[in-house]
């Protein structure tokens, strides 16, 4: 037995990505086979042809007001469209997403509707920014880090401290010595205000995450030496649920830092 799709499977979805221009125009409303070939600017034996290649897999019909998608074709178009749209937002990230192993728990959903930011050699901390942006707009944030940049400790403490900001923040063990070696009072400060809460963890984080309530998610790519490469920036529900339950997955493994 095998999950391979069977000949007339690949056939069909050949098909409608071959023909994906003429599905996406009857999707509007039947049109006769003329003003296919002049809207598509295609020759009449073209037409002909992909008409008779989507008729004979059920996709279209001809009807007196001229050539109409069927249930089948419609539901199949959708799709098509739907997997070019995800496919473009993993290309749009892919310059990203090659710093990262290909195992690492991304989905599409993170992807789709997402803005992605890189440092560039004369703004090399414009991801920074963003992040502090999305985190000095909102009061609630959980997250994960396996880097922490000066710029992190500076605006964690000073909005947890002045209550500006409530943060759950799972750090790989490495971090949580950092902090407590060179910013130590300030840690401390900040756990102290009740507003902090820190769980250290043995894993190796495969990227930086903050999910900042009503404001969005910024999944924060390094790379192997600890560089800050970009962040990504998305508003979507679903990037917001994988991000919570990715953040809860780590949470729930690791384990307290007390002050």
């Amino acid at each position: 037995m095998t999950d391979e799709p069977d000949s007339d499977l690949r056939e069909c979805i050949s098909t409608v990505v071959k023909r994906t221009a003429f599905l996406d125009r009857l999707a509007d409303e039947p049109t006769s086979k003329r003003d296919l070939r002049d809207e598509l600017d295609l020759s009449r034996s073209t037409v002909y042809k992909a008409v008779r290649e989507l008729e004979a897999l059920g996709l279209v019909t001809e009807t007196d007001a001229g050539v109409a998608l069927t249930l089948v074709g419609r539901l199949l178009a959708e799709e098509c469209r739907a997997f070019e749209s995800r496919a473009a937002a993993v290309t749009d990230a892919a310059s990203l997403l090659s710093a990262l192993p290909a195992d690492v728990p991304v989905t599409t959903d993170l992807l789709v509707g997402a803005e992605t930011v890189r440092g560039e050699r004369h703004a090399p901390t414009g991801p920074v920014e963003h992040i502090d942006e999305v985190v000095r707009r909102t009061d609630r944030v959980v997250g994960f880090t396996p880097v922490v940049l000066p710029q992190y400790v500076d605006m964690v403490h000073e909005e947890v401290v002045a209550d500006d900001l409530t943060a759950d923040l799972v750090l790989e063990a490495p971090v949580v010595e950092y902090l407590r070696e060179n910013h130590d009072e300030r840690l401390r400060e900040a756990l102290a205000s009740g507003n902090l809460s820190v769980r250290r963890t043995g894993e190796t984080l495969p990227f930086g995450l903050v999910v900042a309530e009503g404001e969005g998610l910024v999944l924060i790519v390094y790379d192997e030496t600890g560089d800050l490469r970009g962040v990504l920036l998305n508003d979507t529900e679903a990037a917001l649920d994988w991000g919570t339950e990715l953040f809860r997955t780590y949470w729930e493994r690791a384990g307290d830092e007390s002050g």
